[in-house]
């Protein structure tokens, strides 16, 4: 199997907030969680530290030492400067001073000659994303990419690198006073790609931060495969340390997640849903026709087949939708009183181009699930798609991967562990449909 080496500890230091300088736990830190999320827009690690009372120059003129909580304290906002490498050489580097700061510690057991506890960091972003003067308050007239770059370039003032798909539609509309990260997770299921015939079938966005940077990305666009290098991985069972031909590690451990909830599925529209809409400009009131999810799809699947439905519920509808039409919001600053006037009747967001298809889309992108452990792999991020292939269940006298449950995934969360004599990488892995595409 792949080798479960230690993790290297090229920088790990806490500074203080007043002014006692720093701190260096490379030595003391016995195990390290680091997690990422297409779900969250920040990075969590979570360290346990042991610390034995050396930490820190005492300044009493002793010439002894005294612990990193009796120093530094670490009561959190801290600044902390963190750099680790898997061995394969691939690195996490949070090394700059806008990079983390310490969110809580907790689990707190000291003994005569020890203390050991639970040291949390989150990206120094989402403290910045709390502050009032980095509300959003600006009315925005532009396409949501653009919408989604300025929030977290001049409101959340980010300096971290920014993955964002372009989007092919436009928003107007106020900050109404929302948190940036709070806006970015509105406005993403708004959201469509710049792709030919994508309007009405790839509505639905993801918005999340990875060690490489913030990323809005389109839902059906993460399972494109076009331009990627995939990572492959074999769960085989057998005991020699030979990685199959074509594959770049093993599966370690897996648990697959077979079951499909089709009622909460149906309750939730999965399936099938009615729009009806109120337009006050007008003063209409129309009921669209049932907008079913097809064989296909929403757009890019990732296997071969979705869940067949029974033929006594194919092409119905389980859930109704309310939307109002969304009118005269569409001027910019700097439009005429005629302009103004002639944009009343415009609408800002057609309603029939997102809300029903994002709705199944998110549901049905996530309709599977495994979560499997490999060698620690610091290459990998939440929202990439690695290719996975589990041995069939089955009498056979020659095991062949799973037609299945083998295939394409997207990575959906992800964790980096490591102690003092091993790591690993746990993943969360989803799809919306079976088979080896």
């Amino acid at each position: 199997m792949g080798s479960l080496e230690a993790l290297r500890f090229n920088k790990f230091e806490v500074h203080s907030n007043e002014g006692m300088g720093s701190v260096d736990l490379r030595s003391g830190t016995p195990r390290i969680e680091y997690r990422e999320s297409v779900f969250v827009p920040y990075v969590t690690i979570t360290c346990a530290i042991v610390d034995t009372g050396n930490s820190f120059a005492a300044n009493d003129g002793s010439g002894s030492a005294i612990s990193l909580l009796e120093a530094i304290k670490c009561q959190g906002t801290e600044k902390v400067l963190f750099n680790i490498e898997d061995g394969k050489g691939n690195k996490i580097d949070f090394s700059k001073d806008i990079d983390l700061r310490v969110s809580n510690t907790s689990h707190i057991v000291q003994s005569f000659k020890s203390a050991s506890f639970i040291l949390t960091m989150v990206s120094k972003e989402a403290f910045d994303n709390t502050l009032l003067e980095n509300r959003v308050r600006r009315r925005f007239d532009a396409k949501i990419s653009e919408i989604a770059r300025t929030i977290l370039t001049q409101d959340l003032k980010t300096e971290k690198n920014l993955d964002i798909d372009e989007t092919s539609n436009d928003l107007h509309q106020f900050g109404r006073d929302m948190y940036p990260f709070e806006m970015l997770l509105d406005i993403q299921k708004l959201a469509i790609p710049n792709i030919a015939d994508a309007k009405g079938k790839m509505a639905g966005y993801l918005f999340w931060q990875t060690s490489n940077g913030f990323h809005f990305k389109s839902l059906d666009k993460l399972f494109d495969k076009t331009g990627k290098t995939i990572k492959r991985y074999i769960e085989n069972k057998k005991v020699d340390s030979e990685i199959p031909f074509g594959f770049d590690d093993k599966i370690l451990h897996s648990r697959i997640n077979r079951t499909t909830n089709a009622l909460s599925q149906f309750e939730s529209g999965v399936f099938g849903t009615v729009l009806e809409v109120f337009d006050e400009v007008e003063k209409t009131y129309t009921k669209k026709a049932p907008f079913i999810a097809s064989g296909e799809g929403n757009g890019i699947i990732a296997g071969k087949s979705l869940p067949t439905v029974n033929s006594e519920y194919r092409d119905k509808a389980t859930v109704r939708i309310v939307a109002q039409r969304v009118k005269g919001q569409t001027f910019s600053a700097g439009d005429s009183s005629k302009s103004q006037v002639d944009k009343t009747k415009k609408e800002n967001l057609l309603v029939e181009e997102v809300l029903q298809q994002a709705q199944q889309n998110y549901r049905q992108k996530f309709n599977m699930s495994s979560e499997i452990i490999i060698p620690a792999d610091f290459s990998l991020h939440a929202g990439d798609i690695v290719y996975c292939e589990f041995p069939e269940l089955s009498t056979k006298s020659t095991l062949i991967g799973s037609p299945k449950d083998s295939g394409i995934y997207m990575i959906a969360d992800l964790c980096h562990f490591g102690n003092s004599s091993t790591s690993f990488t746990g993943l969360h892995l989803v799809r919306d449909s079976y088979g080896v595409k």
